[in-house]
């Protein structure tokens, strides 16, 4: 399976061609998954898992817990917005419309 399209370009007639073999259930959980990844990244960044797990136990100072519960929380939402936005492409099932709708969920970029 690919998820991505390739364009050729043909120096003997000076044309590109595109190949676009993209399968869109495919570019679609490919998204998500990139979303959830990055997400996931930016949670540990600010918040590793030690400092998680001090906070569940109640070992650091209320202020620190909830700092990283703000933390977690904000990345969380802009996760779900993203998630959405994915989620809300909806390709009808026909071949001409194919590639557009893995464009518009390959598009949904976490910035």
């Amino acid at each position: 399976m690919t998820f991505i399209k390739q364009v050729i370009y043909d120096e003997e007639t000076g044309q590109s061609y595109t190949i676009d073999e993209r399968v869109f259930d495919f570019c679609l959980n490919n998204q998500l998954q990139t979303i959830r990844n990055r997400a996931k990244d930016l949670i540990l960044e600010g918040a590793p898992e030690y400092k998680q797990r001090n906070a569940a136990l109640g070992l650091l100072s209320d202020a620190e817990a909830n700092a990283i519960r703000a933390h977690i929380e904000s990345i969380r939402i802009i996760s779900n917005q993203k998630e959405t936005e994915i989620l809300s492409v909806v390709w009808d099932g026909t071949e001409e419309t194919r590639s557009a709708a893995c464009d518009a969920v390959q598009a949904v970029r976490w910035e």
